[in-house]
């Protein structure tokens, strides 16, 4: 509950925060105003014997509704406006009380002048109170001359003089105050914007350090992963060399021309496949550290190079591709995302199966903000258990296809360190797969410089 009304008094619209602190302290001095003069009806109303009901509600409710009024427009960012016309109330209201009566009469009220001249020094300036206390002064003077009678003159100028002294006196040290005040505001906004700027410095360095720390365990938990998957992926090529040479030495003790061939044949496979996969591999490891100029890349146009790439793989299958027109333009590496689209168009091409029109279909769509290009193809399809293993090392659908496995591997690495995604969508086997990947504008700049 008071955090509510500490939020509630606090929330004024004014922009220079010490004058927003001087309208919180002005909103206290209304709230105030209201709470007494409602108090004050509620005592009148049990304890006044002449005067009527209708009167007082009458007189509370005018009060009231005007220091409402000045609530309203202060709490909408009047403040200079409010202040202003809160002293002049104060200043016209005992000068009209001088006017029509004397200034002996009033004596008691002068406290009007006084709550001006407050007001003009700790909410506005000590320009501000000086100028109020002269029109004070100069008004009281006035009644001081008004006054006909010798002995009632002075009185007014005995009144007159203890006025001067009284809140001469209280000026001066209203207008030290003031400023000693303002100042130590403006000295404790300074200080807690400064605490301000640290603590969030600080839970930026947190966040980061654990965004690190993050990292550094995905980084690890990949290592294991790739060093145990090369290191059982390569044990076959290893295997099948060292299986065939033992059968290559049988071969020659046994003088058989064609079982060497064949055997040395199976060798020199085994030792390209091995090559093949250190090289993809190789690839991997540079995603990420060799680094390329960052530009602004149509997509149309590196999947038009891919597909160059590919054409003699694209000819012999009779794949018919289908590019459509509004293909984004996006900030990225241009050679690393020319290969996703190579391999992608690729991975397409070896997976379309035995379909008697195997298309391909290169397009985008948007979702809010977000663009999702993708890479279709009408073949085999994707079955949900394999959605995410297939982005693995050395994982294959058909393990008869030609490649090591390590294409999506690649393009998921590539698109991650761009700050994208990617993943499969299918309808199940036989139904085709639909290759998804976003890369944000302000994908990993920090990683670019």
């Amino acid at each position: 509950m008071l955090t509510r009304l500490k939020n509630w008094l606090n929330n004024i619209p004014v922009a220079d925060p010490i004058n927003r602190q001087m309208a919180v302290l002005l909103q206290i001095i209304l709230v105030g105003f209201i709470a007494v003069l409602l108090l004050a009806a509620g005592i009148n109303v049990f304890l006044a014997e002449t005067t009527s009901l209708q009167t007082i509600l009458i007189n509370t409710s005018i009060f009231v509704l005007g220091l409402t009024t000045l609530l309203f427009f202060l709490r909408r960012g009047y403040f200079y406006g409010i202040t202003a016309i809160i002293i002049s109330v104060f200043i016209f209201t005992q000068s009209y009380a001088i006017l029509v009566t004397s200034l002996l009469e009033v004596q008691s009220t002068l406290t009007f002048y006084t709550l001006a001249i407050l007001l003009a020094g700790l909410l506005i300036n000590p320009r501000a109170l000086w100028f109020v206390f002269t029109i004070s002064m100069g008004l009281i003077i006035f009644g001081v001359t008004q006054e006909q009678d010798p002995a009632l003159r002075l009185e007014s100028v005995s009144v007159a003089g203890n006025f001067f002294l009284l809140n001469g006196l209280m000026s001066i040290f209203v207008s030290r105050f003031g400023v000693a005040l303002r100042t130590a505001l403006q000295n404790s906004l300074q200080r807690e914007n400064e605490l301000r700027n640290e603590i969030a410095v600080r839970k930026k360095i947190e966040s980061h350090r654990e965004k690190l720390i993050r990292e550094l365990e995905a980084n690890n938990a990949e290592l294991e992963r790739f060093t145990y998957t090369v290191s059982h992926d390569l044990r076959s090529p290893l295997v099948t060399i060292k299986g065939f040479l033992g059968m290559l030495q049988k071969g020659i003790e046994e003088n058989q021309p064609e079982r060497i061939n064949d055997n040395i044949q199976r060798i020199s496979n085994a030792a390209d496949k091995m090559e093949s996969m250190l090289a993809e591999l190789l690839e991997l490891s540079r995603v990420g550290r060799v680094l390329n100029t960052r530009v602004r890349v149509n997509i149309a146009e590196v999947t038009k190079e891919a597909i160059e790439l590919l054409n003699a793989h694209i000819a012999g299958k009779n794949i018919q591709i289908k590019i459509a027109d509004d293909l984004p333009i996006v900030f990225a590496d241009y050679v690393r995302l020319r290969e996703v689209m190579q391999n992608l168009i690729d991975n397409a091409i070896k997976y379309s199966g035995s379909h008697p029109n195997p298309v391909v279909e290169i397009g985008s769509k948007k979702l809010g903000e977000e663009v999702f290009i993708f890479v279709k193809d009408n073949g085999i399809g994707v079955a949900r258990p394999y959605y995410k293993k297939i982005f693995g090392l050395f994982e294959k659908l058909d393990p008869n296809t030609d490649g090591t496995g390590i294409g999506l591997a690649l393009v998921k690495r590539i698109i991650e360190w761009h700050g994208g995604k990617i993943w499969v969508e299918s309808d199940g086997e036989g139904k085709g797969a639909t290759f998804y990947f976003t890369i944000p504008e302000n994908s990993k700049d920090e990683q670019s410089q």
